[in-house]
């Protein structure tokens, strides 16, 4: 067979750069620092997410704030691995739920290393010294996704925070393998959740989540600090804002 036939009916290819992959994967990806504002946010359904990460983001603040944990920035700027942030400063117990992740990340890599069992950071229940922070770092954990159904009815973006919670659980309350049953971790998650949600639910508190969840998304570069977290709080009922004068 004549393949030449074919060959002058064949279009001829469209020639592209050589470095149009490369150009290509770079439209598309997704700065370190995140994306702001969000791609595609005049659509009704990115708006909705946008506004549910807010709300997320903000009960994870607020509660760590309630707990005393300082936070440093929270963030709704789009990431490719997430949607927001918060970044709180670390408490003994998120120290070393950190060092025992690192460990077990290290057993998976490597079945005969010695840190199988991480006994260097995994000991009796009784033994922790650090029940406070253990306490706020739980109730934080959770508390995005409270905050997120309360306002919504719904919480889609917990996945992280369910294996953080379990993780966390697993290295505090588990035993010398860092073995935990479901059924614990299922009745502990429920216990926090409910703690979380009698929280959230405080006049005062929920006020705070709102304010704090409108100003990120008002902001110019979807980013608070600390400081403007905190300005956000509302003040008790019979107190006044000390930079007002006080009433003759």
């Amino acid at each position: 067979m004549n393949l030449s036939v074919f060959g002058k009916l064949r279009k001829p290819r469209l020639h592209r750069h050589n470095d149009w992959l490369a150009a290509e994967r770079e439209a598309n990806e997704v700065p370190p620092g995140g994306q702001w504002p969000w791609p595609d946010i005049d659509r009704p359904s990115v708006q909705l997410l946008q506004d549910q990460t807010a709300f997320h983001e903000a009960g994870h603040a607020v509660v760590a704030r309630y707990f005393g944990v300082k936070v440093s920035q929270l963030s709704i700027r789009r990431r490719a691995n997430s949607l927001g942030r918060v970044f709180p400063l670390a408490t003994p117990a998120q120290q070393r739920t950190e060092r025992y992740a690192d460990l077990r990340r290290c057993a998976d890599r490597n079945p005969e290393s010695r840190h199988r069992i991480p006994v260097g950071v995994l000991h009796p229940r009784s033994l922790f010294d650090y029940e406070e922070s253990l306490q706020a770092e739980l109730h934080t954990t959770l508390a995005g996704a409270v905050a997120e159904e309360m306002q919504f009815s719904s919480c889609t973006g917990s996945g992280g925070d369910w294996r953080r919670f379990h993780l966390q659980v697993s290295c505090c309350y588990g035993n010398l393998t860092g073995f935990v049953p479901g059924s614990s971790i299922a009745f502990l998650r429920d216990r926090y959740w409910n703690s979380c949600k009698e929280i959230l639910s405080k006049p005062e508190i929920w006020e705070w989540v709102k304010a704090v969840a409108e100003a990120a998304l008002w902001s110019e570069c979807g980013i608070l600090t600390g400081d403007e977290i905190d300005s956000l709080r509302p003040l008790p009922p019979n107190q006044q804002d000390p930079l007002l004068p006080v009433a003759a």
